[in-house]
This record gives structure tokens, C-alpha cells and sequence, in this order.
């Protein structure tokens, strides 16, 4: 009989790489013609989906896996700081918040923090305790 695996921590991470990579992809379109943000964007397409090709080679030998995992965690801290950091920004020139409303940026604030909490809990259950 084929009998159900549970999902473990580091699957869902590496879906929530791959959901964080399209969602930076469609804000740094959306942004490349405005933004410098774009670019850092861009970058985080690419940074994502290399972390998650990282920890999709890991899954069978959780030994292997603190590197992508907190490399997931990075990232995903990254990606919630190009939300943050320009809305404080603003906030401190009296600049009204354009970006802050914008759905695709909001997502991908979201899926980014998301990603940290689910790192920093797998690498907490990888690392050995003593």
C-alpha cells in the first residue's frame, strides 16, 4: 500500500521559495521602469530559486540542509527589508506611501516573512542540540 508521508518544514519552504520568486518577478516588472527596487527585485528572483534548487538537493539528507535553510532565511529577511526600508523612508520625508498600497509588494512582504519564520524553524529542528 502506498501510505502518506507528512510534509515537513523544508517542502513548504521550498514552495515558498518558488511562490517568493514569481511574486519578486511580477513586482520587478511592474517596477522597471521607476524603481531602482526593480533591480533588487531581480536579484531576489534569481537568489530564490537558487536556494531552492540548494535545499530540493538537501531534502533526502537533512544533515546537508542548514545552509539553504538559513541562506532561506537571509533572503527572505532581504526581501521584507526592500518593503520596509522604503516605506520608512518615505515616511520620514513626508513622502506619501505609493508603494505601500501596491498589491504585488504587499505579497511579496508576506510570502518573505513567511519564509524567514519557516527557516529559522527547520534550521532550529536541524541543528543538533547541545
Amino acid at each position: 500500500m502506498n501510505r502518506l508521508r507528512a510534509i515537513t518544514a523544508p517542502q513548504i519552504l521550498l514552495v515558498l521559495l518558488v511562490v517568493s520568486a514569481a511574486v519578486h518577478a511580477v513586482h520587478a516588472v511592474r517596477l522597471w521602469d521607476d524603481s531602482r527596487l526593480a533591480i533588487i527585485d531581480a536579484v531576489l528572483v534569481v537568489v530564490d530559486l537558487v536556494i531552492a534548487g540548494m535545499l530540493a538537493r538537501t531534502l533526502r539528507t537533512p544533515a546537508a540542509q542548514p545552509v539553504p535553510l538559513l541562506s532561506a532565511a537571509v533572503a527572505g529577511a532581504i526581501g521584507v527589508a526592500t518593503f520596509l526600508l522604503p516605506s520608512v523612508l518615505a515616511l520620514a520625508a513626508g513622502r506619501p506611501l505609493g508603494g505601500l498600497f501596491d498589491g504585488w509588494a504587499f505579497a511579496a512582504l508576506l510570502v518573505d516573512a513567511i519564509v524567514v519564520r519557516i527557516a529559522i524553524f527547520a534550521l532550529k529542528r536541524t541543528l543538533p542540540t547541545g
